[in-house]
């Protein structure tokens, strides 16, 4: 079993800098070692039970004011009664308190989904369950390679803007060594 902590320890592991700085160093890292800003909006899958939910769902974000100016949706290509969502730069953003976001959807029109996020250069993973306007049965991994932590540490931004919302999604820090094949 890998040990895993939660963002205030890993934080804290690297010395005295506080959340803020620690996100902006990571940030700059992922820049300098792989030459790319990244700072597009970021996708989310959600997954519904029936074709109706999902087609009801998709209608509220065309068609409802407040969730077209926010939100882009779309039908996945191949996976059945999945939308994906984009508009916001944070997971947080979809989740959080700030309304309309995909727990208003839930509550407005009674129905519930799974939620899916995998960061696209890290592989960072989120899933939750959303029922009732609440989310529930969440969880963030984040696995980081001891030898470039830059990569998943750098993406970091892309989950939230500060350790309170990292730790409402109940994001957990996963250092791994990579095999060096010779």
């Amino acid at each position: 079993m890998k040990k895993s902590y939660s963002v205030k320890e890993f934080v804290s592991s690297y010395g005295s800098v506080g959340f803020d700085q620690f996100l902006k160093r990571q940030s700059d890292r992922f820049e300098q070692t792989f030459g790319k800003t990244i700072s597009e909006n970021i996708e989310i899958e959600l997954i519904f039970l029936n074709n109706y939910e999902m087609t009801h769902a998709y209608q509220e974000f065309r068609f409802n004011r407040d969730f077209s100016k926010i939100y882009t949706v779309r039908y996945h290509q191949y996976k059945e009664n999945t939308l994906v969502v984009s508009g916001q730069k944070t997971l947080f953003d979809y989740l959080g308190s700030r309304e309309p976001n995909l727990l208003t959807l839930s509550r407005d029109l009674n129905i519930d989904f799974e939620v899916k996020f995998v960061q696209v250069y890290s592989g960072t993973a989120f899933n939750g369950n959303v029922v009732n306007g609440e989310l529930l049965g969440r969880q963030c991994l984040v696995e980081v390679n001891e030898l470039v932590p830059e990569l998943s540490l750098g993406l970091l931004f892309q989950i939230g803007n500060d350790e309170q919302e990292f730790e409402l999604l109940l994001t957990r820090i996963i250092p791994f060594q990579s095999v060096l094949i010779v």
